[in-house]
């Protein structure tokens, strides 16, 4: 074979296939042939951006047959570390390997394609001038001198320009310590390992973070943290901004997230891959970037759900962190209050992760002391009544606020201390309730609540198991008191807020935030900085005000409904309810003064609620444990979801169960997969979305100890994508593969 005939393989992110696909590189082209290098392509008769996968194609077209490459960029986007890792990733998710790369890199506009060498090249020369200008990093003896209860002491700090004051001198605690001298050890080591750092709120879990942070710049590493949302990013950046002096310099920090702009994405994309940048802040896609040095890598709230990608290629950052740490000899820290059972189960149980609690907060600051507010006595002891107790004409949704909550915001607000208000957003309007005793319909075959369906065109309303199709009718009666009070159960933010002006609006500050006003950017900050000014009284929110916020002066919290998740039809809700309430209450009291939380329910007698009123996240891990363990829920084992969507819903329905005739045979005629359950199919509990009906089966397999236990359900993916008659609905995405899912809706 002549030089220009050379052949070679390509991905391209935006074609959804499987496989790659081999192309001329001409001969002009020779010495910028290297894996991961971005060119410049024809398919189907469009210009595209692809990615070279192998510089030697074992492809027997001939060489007429095959389209030469457009052109090529000097510098590639990963190496072949990277590339194993992402065909590791094709594999575990079911997912093509163009779309992982489409999720995992950089997009490229293709009518732009010629400044990927400028962008390279500014990368180049901003390394040269940062050598020339560079400060020397702190010696190792700067954290092992002894004095291992101090931080050294910086004199300036800048990230983009900003100028910085010098840190405190940090006085850590005991638990501190032991924490950041046992995660140093495999650091410095080069060595694996995976920490669950626990530790209640205001612990200082932060302050181990950047100890851990600073070790690992000293020894030339490369560091990811990983935070839940877009908006937390700039707490941490002001964080370090009053931390760090010379070890950093403007080139060698930067933030990735789906705001940032593809220029600077990509520029920045090329510093991490020379080593050049030496931390790298972000939400979820921030885990893909490309360390040449893996050091460390942080999960903030590793329990958070946001870690999960819901469309397109259905990763989970948490876990994706764990198995980067394990195949590049470095260490994974995840953080949280509340850590999900998966990691609790792992570290605890499974010995597969190390486990760290820390249970106090620092500076002897106390939990904040909790009260339940139970919402049945509000509607007893208020107005007339109809005999039973309950007065007809005093709804929740229109009330929302009890009394003594109404009292303790005005206590709070004379004292000159803020007020949080937390509504959940999701479970509402999607339950009934016994608002006599506050029952909850559970399906007797699963365990997890089921959904109210409002019956149309005079059909009779009934509910609903989403997991395996169980159906009875709305009772006119409660199995437990016999109350006819039953009803559809929810309110909203904005009417929250209407009402909390109502009542306050003359005398104090209100704000509001949630996702919508928090997705700009300018106006979430806005909202922060006012309230940690003291510019805002009432702030009401929604699970953005859950998240790593740190407002000294909040005195108190106000759950306004703490069951709500709990009627969630999946087998997470009350684990999720149980961080919400642990997450959202641990804003109150971080100051100097202590602070207290109410939470309002119908349903106070909830173990999940009265665990979390305790602080006893031991007692509900165990309680919560047993359940999974009665169940077979994850755990203690795996669970892979496939969702199947069509606009014609008898077509959609007929696959459906086609599918699982499919899977029982083949479970049946392979020993293999014995211990492998179906449950479904059933219509998820979100059933059409965007003009699709929505179906879904649950694929489910204990974990054995010493068995390759996921393996045996991947098997039977692969069998059953191979399946005449459903391969063509798996590669158009009309069936979907959801490994590990986070939430069955």
């Amino acid at each position: 074979m002549v030089m220009n005939e050379v052949k070679v393989e390509i991905v391209v992110p935006k074609s959804g296939l499987d496989y790659p696909l081999t192309y001329l590189l001409p001969e002009r082209f020779i010495d910028f042939l290297q894996i991961g290098a971005p060119v410049l392509v024809t398919l189907k008769n469009r210009k595209t951006y692809g990615f070279i996968t192998s510089v030697n194609s074992s492809c027997s077209l001939d060489v007429s047959n095959l389209k030469e490459i457009l052109s090529i960029a000097k510098n590639s986007l990963f190496n072949q570390n990277h590339l194993n890792f992402y065909y590791w990733l094709s594999s575990y998710y079911h997912e093509s390997i163009s779309r992982v790369l489409d999720a995992a890199l950089p997009s490229i506009d293709v009518k732009s394609f010629h400044l990927l060498d400028v962008y390279a090249e500014k990368n180049n020369k901003d390394s040269k001038e940062c050598k020339k200008s560079s400060v020397s990093a702190y010696p190792i003896s700067c954290l092992d001198n002894g004095e291992s209860n101090t931080i050294c002491k910086p004199d300036s700090f800048y990230i983009n320009g900003g100028k910085n004051t010098p840190a405190d001198n940090i006085k850590l605690t005991e638990d501190q310590l032991k924490a950041i001298e046992l995660i140093k050890k495999p650091i410095k080591d080069n060595s694996y390992k995976t920490y669950l750092l626990h530790g209640v709120t205001a612990s200082g879990k932060t302050e181990i973070y950047l100890n851990l942070l600073e070790y690992a710049l000293i020894l030339n590493k490369q560091v990811i943290i990983i935070v839940p949302e877009i908006y937390i990013t700039n707490q941490f950046i002001d964080v370090m901004r009053k931390r760090f002096s010379k070890m950093l310099n403007p080139h060698e920090f930067a933030i990735f997230h789906s705001k940032i702009a593809k220029k600077e994405k990509l520029i920045n994309w090329f510093k991490i891959l020379s080593g050049e940048i030496k931390i790298v802040l972000g939400a979820r896609s921030a885990i893909f970037s490309p360390l040449v040095k893996y050091g460390l890598i942080i999960v903030d709230e590793e329990h958070d759900s946001s870690y999960k990608q819901e469309s397109d290629f259905l990763y989970n950052a948490r876990d994706i962190a764990v198995m980067l740490a394990n195949k590049n000899n470095s260490v994974a820290v995840l953080g949280s209050a509340t850590p999900s059972l998966e990691s609790y189960y792992n570290a605890k149980e499974a010995k597969k992760y190390e486990y760290i609690s820390i249970k106090e907060r620092v500076s002897g600051k106390f939990l904040p002391n909790i009260k339940i507010v139970d919402l049945k006595n509000e509607f007893k002891s208020n107005g007339s009544s109809n005999g039973s107790g309950i007065n007809n004409n005093i709804n929740f949704s229109d009330e929302m606020l009890s009394d003594f909550s109404k009292k303790e915001i005005l206590t709070n607000i004379e004292q000159k201390r803020q007020v949080l208000l937390f509504l959940n957003r999701r479970g509402f309007s999607t339950f009934i309730i016994c608002k006599t005793c506050g029952h909850q319909f559970i399906c007797k075959n699963c365990a997890v609540s089921m959904v109210y369906h409002k019956g149309k065109n005079n059909e009779k309303s009934f509910l609903k198991c989403h997991y395996c199709n169980y159906t009875e009718e709305v009772p006119k009666l409660c199995p437990e008191c016999l109350s006819d009070n039953i009803e559809p159960y929810g309110v909203g933010i904005q009417k929250l807020e209407d009402k909390v002006n109502e009542l306050f609006g003359n005398t104090s500050k209100i704000a509001r935030i949630d996702s919508d006003i928090g997705r700009n950017k300018k106006t979430g900050a806005e909202i922060f900085n006012k309230m940690n000014a003291g510019e805002i009284d009432i702030l009401i929110g929604t699970q953005i005000v859950a998240k790593g916020h740190d407002f000294p002066n909040v005195g108190l919290v106000i759950v306004i409904s703490a069951d709500s998740l709990l009627n969630m039809p999946d087998f997470r809700s009350a684990e999720k309810t149980f961080q919400m309430l642990t997450q959202v209450s641990g804003r109150a009291g971080r100051g100097d003064m202590p602070g207290n939380v109410i939470f309002q329910t119908f349903n106070s007698s909830n173990y999940v609620i009265q665990y979390a009123s305790k602080h006893d996240i031991e007692g509900f891990f165990e309680k919560e444990l047993s359940l999974r363990r009665e169940y077979l829920y994850p755990p203690y084992s795996k669970i892979i979801a496939l969702r199947l969507i069509d606009k014609d819903f008898d077509k959609l329905q007929e696959r459906a169960f086609f599918l699982k005739t499919i899977i029982t045979k083949t479970i049946a005629i392979n020993s293999e997969f014995k211990k492998i359950s179906v449950l479904g199919p059933s219509p998820c509990p979100i059933s059409k979305l965007n003009n699709y009906y929505r179906f879904q089966i649950i694929i489910k397999s204990p974990i054995v100890p010493k068995e390759k236990n996921i393996s045996y359900m991947h098997n039977l993916i692969h069998i059953i994508k191979n399946e005449h008659g459903l391969n063509k609905f798996f590669a158009a995405r009309k069936i979907v593969i959801d490994v590990d899912p986070d939430i069955l809706i």
